[in-house]
């Protein structure tokens, strides 16, 4: 089905939220080794508008060439992680599902699923291991919502094994100090069952290191962002149970100071309905989706305070650009990608993609 512009803007208007025509975007054809500037990619799901049901994709977002690419999955991805050697190949997640698989960026498919292992599902993340040989999965137990970390081999993806995370439904988990230290973020039970927390676990020996709780007990632990120097920050939901209409939070350990839940200003705490999203680092400063509270944060690291807040209608994903000059989030009911100065977060943003299928919680910027 082909639209005019003046039809497809009055279709965009009446429909929910994701319902986006394939052909509103123009697709790449040139293959990711030939393509200049930010490639960002994030998952997505809508409705197909000749009513055959929902439809799930890897987008590619070119902010160069302002064109998007679309690789269809059967699952609606989560995290999105590629292999340090060969960039063009991608571990993609479910949240909280059985699904997980390999994606071939420069061949546009997904070449390979990922099977989950019988009684637990996927919570969203991963990460490939230092030396590049393995790839950490986080996964929970239905029998209890005891954490995995689960282990396969990075080329054939066998299953080699796995380790505790040390928590109960593992969520994010990223590789510091070189690859020796695996962080992890167990999101915990309801308030009165597992402490949410987020550990520091030594990949060589399996062992915990550290475990770091919140200081507020309402909050879970979601996603993480760790500064060059090892400060923390973490961006939490309501705990299990809650109201969905209860607030979300930030918390932030700068190096050498304790972990702090912020509760300062007032009122833009109590502002923070449902889940603090996505988190992203830059010179010194943490940014901060709040997509139930239509809500951007900002937070100066060293001194545990928010510096900044903005009004934007849904955000969600948050990355960087290549040059580490923009913030760049994704937001919208019909998704587009704001643009914000690192160096002035006053300064008003701009957009850079009027239109992109990025429905999902992250934002990536591919590194090659």
């Amino acid at each position: 089905m082909t639209l005019s512009r003046r039809n497809l803007l009055g279709w965009l208007a009446a429909v929910p939220a994701m319902s986006l025509s394939v052909s509103a975007l123009s697709v790449m054809a040139t293959g990711c080794s030939q393509r200049q500037g930010d490639l960002l990619l994030g998952g997505g799901r809508f409705m197909n508008p000749d009513g055959s049901g929902q439809r799930y994709v890897l987008a590619l977002v070119d902010l160069q060439q302002q064109q998007t690419d679309l690789i269809d999955l059967d699952f609606f991805p989560h995290g999105i992680h590629w292999h340090p050697d060969a960039p063009d190949r991608l571990a993609v997640f479910e949240k909280k599902g059985p699904h997980a698989a390999e994606v071939d960026l420069g061949a546009r498919r997904l070449s390979r699923k990922i099977d989950a292992r019988p009684g637990r599902y996927f919570y969203g993340h991963g990460a490939y291991s230092a030396d590049n040989q393995q790839l950490f999965s986080t996964e929970t137990r239905l029998d209890g919502l005891e954490g995995v970390i689960a282990v396969r081999d990075a080329d054939s993806l066998a299953y080699l094994g796995e380790f505790p995370s040390y928590g109960k439904e593992p969520h994010e988990c990223t590789l510091i100090d070189n690859g020796k230290t695996l962080v992890i973020t167990n999101a915990g039970g309801p308030i009165g069952g597992a402490i949410p927390c987020v550990c520091y676990v030594d990949v060589a020996s399996q062992q915990l290191l550290e475990r770091v709780v919140l200081t507020r007990t309402d909050l879970n632990t979601g996603h993480v962002a760790i500064a060059e120097d090892g400060s923390l920050v973490v961006v939490s939901a309501p705990r299990t149970g809650m109201s969905l209409r209860a607030n979300g939070g930030v918390s932030i350990r700068p190096q050498g100071l304790p972990m702090a839940s912020m509760t300062q200003p007032e009122a833009i705490v109590k502002r923070m309905t449902g889940e603090a999203l996505s988190v992203a680092i830059a010179n010194g400063m943490a940014l901060v989706t709040h997509p139930d509270a239509d809500l951007v944060t900002f937070w100066s690291i060293a001194e545990q305070r928010m510096v900044h807040s903005l009004t934007l209608v849904r955000p969600r994903g948050v990355t960087l650009t290549k040059d580490g000059r923009y913030f760049l989030v994704t937001y919208d009911r019909v998704p587009k990608i704001l643009k914000i100065a690192v160096a002035d977060v006053f300064a008003t943003p701009e957009v850079v993609v009027a239109s992109t299928y990025v429905s999902g919680s992250h934002l990536f910027a591919w590194p090659a």
